[in-house]
């Protein structure tokens, strides 16, 4: 299933992303309902933003703030235009992070692993994984599509 005219015309420019259900039907469209980042199918989608927008729900003491004092610390970046479908899995881990830290931050996690679990150090030991240096290269990337 992949992304019709109408559905691709959605997702470019500066439309305000909204979440709304035509949006979000283009966004699973984009590649075929799969996360743009590990290319797993999109069982339940996340909306992405790709350049973060950091939400401000709470105050210094972690209580939740109402609503008229919630506010978006980039709202410049809440358009369609940045959206990225991905599974639950990425878009919770990639959180804030911009693109290229959440990169460098995924090229480290063996040398992370490494050196935080000893389960991880002796499923090397045994060979039952292996680490690699394979640079990080996102789904979108390899299917030659543009953030």
């Amino acid at each position: 299933m992949t992304a019709s005219p109408s559905q691709l015309s959605l997702l470019v420019g500066s439309e305000i992303w909204t979440g709304s259900k035509r949006q979000k039907d283009a966004l699973r469209a984009k590649f075929g309902g799969k996360c743009a980042y590990c290319g797993g199918d999109l069982d339940k989608m996340h909306a992405d933003h790709v350049k973060p927008i950091t939400r401000v729900d709470r105050d210094p003491w972690g209580n939740q703030l109402p609503m008229a004092e919630r506010k978006q610390m980039h709202p410049e970046n809440n358009v369609v235009s940045n959206m990225m479908p991905a599974c639950i899995g990425c878009n919770l881990h990639k959180g804030g992070y911009s693109l290229e830290e959440w990169r460098a931050l995924l090229g480290h996690a063996a040398s992370i692993l490494a050196r935080d679990k000893s389960l991880f150090r002796a499923a090397l030991r045994f060979g039952i994984i292996s680490a690699n240096a394979a640079p990080i290269k996102f789904y979108f990337e390899k299917i030659g599509c543009a953030s």
